[in-house]
């Protein structure tokens, strides 16, 4: 456990070579010394500790945990927040690694155990602004049902929530996120930390034409995304990628991590698709209208094949909805869905029973399934049935996922893409450590990756043999708080620590410029609800305060 022997300002020396940069935070204007028993409140940021720890009636320094995962960067990040909470003299700080799994239960059950920990976590969000603090601050999805891991819990967020879900017009959801975000800040449940980036690297004489999808989850749509208008050239017949870690289910209506939505993203397709920009395409609904403010008709495309051989019906689509009540994705549908009408079996009246601002893009993570896994005579969980370009053709745990091209695809072909998707097969090897995925992709294992060492991106990037495509994504590194557990019961102190977190450093020592740093939680991809003039008003109110 480290500690402060040696007093603080000699512990201020030794760490200064950790912290080189860190002024950029712009954290000046001292208001004078508040000295608190023997500790020195010097600066605004730990002026405001200072005053949360007398209100919270507890002596520092104040002994904690940051817990991580191990054999990650986190270790160095960890390091880094670490120095900084240390330096304050408020803080006794260790740093806990656990594997996966026993990392992934710790936080989950964080508040019920009540653990003195901070985490270092990342977050995937999506293309509504919905996606980056519904899961993670409404007080309805407290852990174990939702993802809200340190029991937020705020009426006036709960409000802005649920007012930015009902609200349909753009120029109101966008005020209503941008308050939403101010008051997340102001309150600091977390601190967010890093913008995450999307950065693809491929081998140059294997594969032409790639584009990196700024989301996780969609890696592998840039093989053949026809509804899109993306798609991916070959020198031979078969794509070999790598996932960074296992897959655990291939049933959409419990699958809730990066690796098994990359590997079945080619097999299941919803009503809806997203592009590479953001804007709604169709894809199994090849139109639709809005009815009245909470009903809208779509229309089916025809001859829509399984890859078991049913055909696409109106039927489908309701069954699959209604799928989802009573799982771990109920949510997904339940917020907003009231019922289908089926007009006939390629058109259907979908009922919301409110106004929801993000419908059209929620049907694109709403896979439609065939009836067969639908009544239960085959299991999603081990065979995958969709209407996508590939379908599923083996699986080894812990070694590799494989796709075949699947002949009977609705696509027809168009001016920007080929009917017929280049690669036969699609290969994904399971390839943990991101050294190791960049060894693989060296020495030609593996002909396209999406989790090299950030370290070595530049190299790769002057290198002829690689392409690489980077983009800001969609999503962010924060560092959450145990607000269940004095000092962290208090905003000023939980303030401090945010205006304390050396982000440039963090962005530049950690992930080597990949990304950018983070001050609100919705990513610069939605750049209406976050962009650079009010990131930079946010941050100077509440981060960098002159």
């Amino acid at each position: 456990m480290a500690g402060n022997s040696g007093g603080r300002d000699g512990g201020r020396l030794r760490r200064r070579s950790l912290l080189e940069g860190v002024g950029a935070l712009g954290v000046t204007g001292l208001a004078g010394c508040i000295r608190s028993n023997s500790i020195e409140a010097d600066g605004p940021a730990e002026e405001l500790i200072q005053e949360g720890f007398e209100a919270t009636e507890i002596e520092p320094p104040f002994e904690t945990t940051i817990a991580i995962t191990e054999g990650t960067e986190r270790s160095r990040f960890a390091e880094l927040l670490e120095v900084a909470l240390e330096d304050t003299g408020f803080f006794d700080v260790s740093i806990s690694e656990y594997k996966w799994t026993t990392y992934l239960e710790r936080l989950t059950t964080a508040a019920d155990d009540g653990e003195n920990a901070l985490f270092i976590v990342s977050w995937t969000g999506g293309w509504d602004p919905d996606d980056y603090v519904n899961m993670l601050f409404h007080s309805d999805n407290h852990t174990p049902d939702g993802l809200n891991v340190n029991h937020y819990a705020s009426d006036t967020v709960d409000d802005y929530i649920d007012d930015g879900l009902e609200e349909t017009e753009l120029d109101e959801r966008v005020d209503i996120y941008r308050q939403l975000q101010e008051h997340l800040v102001a309150d600091s449940p977390v601190s967010f930390v890093r913008v995450s980036e999307a950065s693809h690297v491929w081998n140059a004489d294997a594969i032409s034409g790639w584009q990196a999808y700024p989301l996780e989850s969609g890696t592998y749509n840039a093989v053949y995304a026809p509804w899109a208008g993306v798609y991916t050239d070959l020198d031979g017949d078969e794509f070999v990628g790598d996932l960074g870690s296992d897959i655990s289910t291939t049933d959409p209506v419990s699958m809730n991590d990066t690796a098994s939505s990359q590997a079945t993203q080619l097999v299941y397709e919803g009503l809806t698709g997203v592009d590479f920009d953001g804007a709604v395409q169709p894809v199994l609904a090849d139109e639709w209208e809005r009815l009245d403010p909470m009903t809208y008709r779509f229309t089916l495309r025809d001859g829509v094949q399984f890859h078991n051989g049913e055909e696409l019906t109106a039927d489908h689509v309701k069954r699959s909805f209604e799928r989802y009540e009573g799982t771990p994705r109920e949510s997904d549908v339940y917020d907003w869905y009231e019922t289908i009408d089926i007009v006939d079996d390629r058109t259907i009246d979908i009922h919301c029973w409110r106004e929801y601002g993000p419908f059209e893009k929620r049907l694109f993570d709403l896979p439609i399934v065939p009836m067969a896994a639908i009544d239960g005579d085959r299991d999603l969980e081990s065979e995958p049935i969709g209407t996508g370009p590939y379908r599923f053709a083996d699986y080894q745990s812990g070694n590799h996922w494989r796709l075949e091209r699947f002949d009977d695809y609705w696509f027809g072909g168009s001016e920007a893409v080929p009917a017929t998707p280049p690669a036969e097969t699609v290969r994904l090897e399971i390839i943990t450590e991101a050294a190791s995925r960049q060894g693989a992709l060296d020495v030609g294992d593996i002909d396209f990756s999406s989790g090299v060492p950030s370290a070595s991106l530049s190299d790769l990037a002057a290198d002829d043999a690689y392409g690489v495509d980077r983009r800001i994504g969609g999503g962010f590194d924060m560092v959450i708080y145990p607000l269940y557990h004095g000092p962290f019961t208090n905003e000023l102190v939980r303030r401090g620590c945010n205006m304390l977190i050396p982000r440039q450093t963090i962005l530049e020592d950690v992930y080597h410029g990949l990304g950018q740093p983070a001050y609100v939680p919705i990513s610069p991809l939605l750049e209406d609800y976050t962009d650079e003039a009010f990131e930079e008003r946010i941050a100077e109110t509440y981060v960098q305060p002159t």
